[in-house]
């Protein structure tokens, strides 16, 4: 069975600069369910990064290169990047 969580910090593991296992602590699953199947909330980084979640997810937006047969698309919601 395909971790999902793991393949989404794989990813963005590659966009910014920190390990995947502190990323996949940070993958949650939205409460609406119209807001994708999971989230990647970018405030927490922000101190860390010192940019705007909004910057961060946006950055993680334009670089990050997806299997499209794993994630039909990435959004960003606020300072929330979204994966569906």
């Amino acid at each position: 069975m395909l971790d999902f969580k793991q393949e989404i910090a794989e990813y963005i593991a590659k966009v910014i600069n920190l390990k995947q296992e502190e990323i996949k602590t940070y993958i949650e699953k939205p409460k609406d369910t119209k807001n994708g199947d999971y989230a990647f909330p970018c405030f927490r980084l922000s101190k860390e990064l010192k940019k705007s979640p909004i910057e961060i997810a946006n950055e993680i937006k334009e670089k990050i290169k997806i299997n499209p047969d794993v994630i039909e698309k990435v959004e960003v919601a606020g300072r929330i990047f979204e994966l569906l």
